[in-house]
């Protein structure tokens, strides 16, 4: 009997992780990748994140039980409507984009028995990458991240808890949330930086002083703009898809930004200290993992343990690819 198939789009740094995370679990599956990159979909290839790869993204999906768009946001709604008229009944889809509300705007259009998954593996914070796109994947990437899943209202019970179980076997801890809550939470933690480091490198280096201030910008400021987008289609798609929670994070911003400025001005040195001392502590607590912790609902991890037998009848089973 042909194994399982899973078929990840997009073999960047999320989805060349996926892949090795699900390599290395072991599991009777045959894991299928594609990417627009010729290059990349080589590389995942060779480093073992993929069985195999197909530069046809019809042909990559396929007979998959479960598709994951490992996507830009800017990605997906074209994917989606390449795969619509060929995605067959019972297939679960899943993405991992930071922002949900468009991506489950537009998978309304699928069939009405095709399922669909909304995901956002949020890594740990200690997490760091080394290099950048596959070259960056690794299989313990997700280890101890949070997995926000939100379901479109059609997804059946048996394909929810497949991604659910594909968030446990990469070592995640899946966390429901309702789509908007999500997109207004990410905006202030995930966008809202990339946001400000924009607005940073604005304010000094399209200035006229620039030049000079070039001479004496050093680690600080580098790791200030780091955050900075490097793809301006990439950006724009993102900061306009959040648009609205964005404007209500920038007015917050502003606030502080005018009591911090008003603190400077007046010299008022015990209320600045009294500011850093109260935000030392949050981080540090929120870097201890406590915060986190305190705040998500318990999850029951002895019934979301995955074995492979229970991943397959999560909704893989019955989507073996069919001979030709």
């Amino acid at each position: 009997m042909p194994k399982s198939r899973v078929t990840i789009v997009g073999l960047g740094c999320i989805g060349g992780s996926i892949g090795l995370g699900l390599k290395k679990a072991k599991l009777d599956l045959e894991i299928v990748g594609h990417d627009k990159d010729a290059g990349a979909a080589s590389r995942a290839l060779k480093r073992g994140a993929v069985d195999k790869t197909d530069w046809n993204l019809i042909g990559a999906c396929d007979g998959a039980g479960l598709i994951v768009l490992a996507l830009p946001l800017e990605g997906i709604q074209g994917t989606l409507a390449a795969l619509k008229p060929h995605l067959e009944p019972g297939v679960i889809v899943t993405d991992t984009a930071t922002t949900k509300l468009p991506v489950l705007e537009w998978a309304k259009d699928l069939p009405r028995n095709v399922h669909f998954v909304g995901g956002h593996p949020v890594l740990k914070p200690e997490r760091t990458l080394t290099g950048r796109g596959i070259d960056a994947a690794d299989a313990a990437l997700f280890q101890g991240a949070t997995y926000c899943l939100t379901p479109a209202v059609t997804a059946e019970p048996g394909a929810i808890e497949t991604v659910a179980n594909l968030a446990h076997t990469l070592g995640a801890k899946p966390y429901f949330v309702d789509a908007a809550e999500h997109d207004g939470l990410a905006a202030g933690v995930e966008h809202l930086p990339a946001l400000l480091a924009t607005a940073l490198a604005a304010a000094t280096m399209r200035s006229q002083g620039w030049r000079e201030l070039g001479n004496v910008a050093s680690l600080d400021f580098n790791s200030a703009t780091a955050l900075m987008p490097q793809d301006g289609q990439t950006a724009r798609a993102q900061f306009l898809a959040q648009r609205a929670d964005l404007a209500r994070w920038i007015d917050r911003l502003t606030e502080q930004l005018q009591e911090l400025r008003g603190m400077v001005e007046r010299g008022d040195g015990d209320a600045l200290q009294g500011l850093i001392e109260d935000l030392v502590q949050k981080r540090a607590q929120w870097l201890s993992g406590r915060l986190r912790e305190s705040d998500m609902p318990p999850v029951d991890y002895q019934a979301a343990q995955l074995n492979a037998a229970r991943f397959l009848l999560g909704g893989l089973a019955d989507r073996a690819p069919k001979r030709k």
